[in-house]
């Protein structure tokens, strides 16, 4: 990632307008534009003005993004700290407003996987997490192409992380959108593959296991999908109160009533899944009520539905 480019994201990352950093920076708006394009080089005067008004040490990170050999675990903790705060913009503003960033931060992320001497597992899990989320922007989006492309590339990292908890989780996001594409028997193979991960996170079990019942009403196993509802249900018991992790930061008891809901819409129990989903609904925290993903599941369950 160049150094404007560096800027610019990690100003988007922490929900600051370019107006208000030239507010706050003493610099024009149009000048920081330049540099963020990368149409003017980056003085040391405005990267400190950037690391003043967002609070991270960016030239210890650009300096790193020149050199991905010399990655460490500090680095690692800049960028994910950049994605959790990219995260909580979505909830707000849509997938549209952090994609460019997503995309930015993912590029860094995988050079540093690629080319990391040290921390190199770290760096592969770091880079996995932060491709699957671009991939889901860019589903969310409608860019199926590229997000499964990008979640193959999360597979990929996940595997190359030995982290089970990746590995389980980019599995079932690329099943996600892969069902986009009418295959239906690779979608049931990664999902398969997905609850197959041993020593996955509980919480990505029961998700995955929910998923798995989505997937098997969407395409009218009624009754394997009633089982595996069930199944799925004594998942998400067995996990109720523990911590999930960090890549599943939208997860919460209502978002798995929500889930719930969806699956039961589709076995044609509406009532049912109405109640469901207003219980997860009114259980859920209020940021994400707020959210383009949220409006996008209620909607499947009920077109008048809203996160409002």
């Amino acid at each position: 990632m160049e150094p404007g480019a560096l800027l610019r994201a990690a100003r988007e990352a922490a929900g600051v307008s370019l107006r208000a950093m030239a507010e706050r920076s003493y610099y024009s708006k149009a000048y920081l534009s330049l540099i963020e394009t990368g149409q003017r080089p980056v003085p040391a005067g405005v990267f400190a003005a950037y690391e003043r008004v967002l609070g991270a040490d960016l030239e210890r990170l650009t300096v790193v993004t020149r050199t991905p050999a010399s990655v460490d675990t500090t680095a690692l903790s800049d960028v994910a700290v950049m994605l959790a705060a990219t995260r909580r913009i979505e909830d707000a503003a849509g997938a549209v407003a952090v994609l460019p960033a997503v995309r930015g931060m993912s590029a860094m992320a995988e050079a540093f996987a690629s080319e990391a001497r040290t921390a190199r597992a770290a760096a592969a899990g770091l880079a996995s997490e932060v491709t699957q989320y671009r991939g889901w922007l860019e589903h969310a989006i409608g860019a199926d192409v590229a997000a499964r492309r990008s979640l193959g590339t999360a597979v990929s990292l996940a595997k190359e992380s030995r982290d089970p908890d990746r590995l389980a989780h980019s599995l079932g996001f690329l099943g996600y959108v892969t069902v986009s594409a009418g295959n239906y028997d690779e979608v049931v193979a990664l999902s398969d593959a997905a609850l197959a991960v041993p020593g996955a996170h509980p919480i990505i079990s029961a998700y995955g296991r929910m998923r798995r019942a989505e997937l098997l009403a969407a395409h009218g196993e009624k009754r394997d999908a009633q089982r595996a509802l069930a199944m799925a249900e004594a998942a998400a018991e067995a996990a109720d109160g523990v911590e999930p992790p960090a890549s599943m930061y939208w997860w919460s008891t209502g978002f798995g009533a929500v889930q719930r809901g969806g699956v039961l819409a589709m076995l044609g129990y509406t009532g049912e899944a109405v109640a469901a989903a207003t219980h997860g609904l009114a259980a859920m925290p209020t940021e994400h009520r707020e959210s383009e993903w949220l409006a996008s599941a209620l909607r499947r369950i009920d077109p008048d539905m809203s996160g409002t």
